[in-house]
């Protein structure tokens, strides 16, 4: 897994030898789930066009939260369509790029055996699961509508410890403060070592499409950077390394 980056990274590199775009900057915000991913694509995208991108990551309703108070950030990269939506109805964001779907894995400590979620569910001895915010976090509502669903919820509430994002819940992973928790596929390479998982089927969770789009700052002061990157985020190269690191693309 993640071979596919390093081809690209030294194709970029040849690239850029003769690339004469003058540096600019831009700044994404990105949901917490695309972090890995993210690293990746930025330092393709600015081998290839010399623009440079500056990320940060959170959940997506916080930086939706901080975008709505003027954080000045060019670009939103999104765990859902829901914020991006949001942003888009008051003015502060446009036309929205569905750029992949993302996946629900049920992570937990690889000394513990489970031959399903359920199981591991109804073990009273696994303790704390640890879950993203289902009131910002996409995954974390996902999480929820799983539980809810499979009637699980109102069962192991009081164990339910929640981070505000995807990467908190997996700082409590892999910092044995919990033994279990629901998080994205994507990051699953920090837990081959420490922990195993199982996916959440599809079918039990509303698919999680995940948008980005350009924003009112970036219109205003990078408008073209930031058409560059979403187009680059639609790119064979960009979907190539989405797919790699776990996401469906089309």
């Amino acid at each position: 897994m993640k071979q596919i980056y390093f081809v690209f990274i030294f194709a970029a590199i040849l690239f850029s030898c003769n690339n004469n775009v003058k540096t600019e900057k831009i700044k994404i915000a990105t949901a917490a789930n695309m972090q890995f991913a993210m690293d990746s694509l930025v330092q393709i995208f600015e081998l290839e066009t010399g623009i440079q991108a500056d990320v940060s990551a959170n959940s997506s309703g916080m930086l939706t939260a901080q975008i709505e108070k003027g954080a000045p950030y060019d670009v939103f990269v999104s765990a859902n369509l829901k914020y991006p939506e949001t942003l888009k109805s008051k003015g502060l964001g446009y036309k929205i790029t569905v750029y992949g779907s993302g996946r629900l894995a049920f992570v937990y400590d690889n000394k513990l055996n489970y031959k399903s979620i359920e199981e591991a569910l109804k073990d009273k001895n696994i303790g704390k699961i640890a879950v993203a915010d289902p009131e910002t976090a996409p995954y974390g509502m996902a999480a929820k509508e799983f539980l809810n669903k499979n009637k699980y919820f109102n069962t192991i509430k009081s164990q339910l410890v929640y981070g505000e994002s995807i990467n908190q819940v997996n700082q409590y992973l892999m910092t044995n403060s919990v033994k279990a928790g629901f998080t994205s596929y994507s990051g699953l390479d920090v837990f081959k070592n420490t922990h195993k998982f199982m996916e959440v089927q599809q079918s039990e969770f509303s698919e999680i499409k995940q948008g980005a789009q350009m924003l009112k700052h970036g219109k205003k002061h990078h408008k073209d950077a930031c058409k560059l990157f979403l187009k680059f985020l639609k790119s064979k190269k960009s979907k190539a390394i989405l797919s790699d690191f776990g996401y469906f693309v089309k």
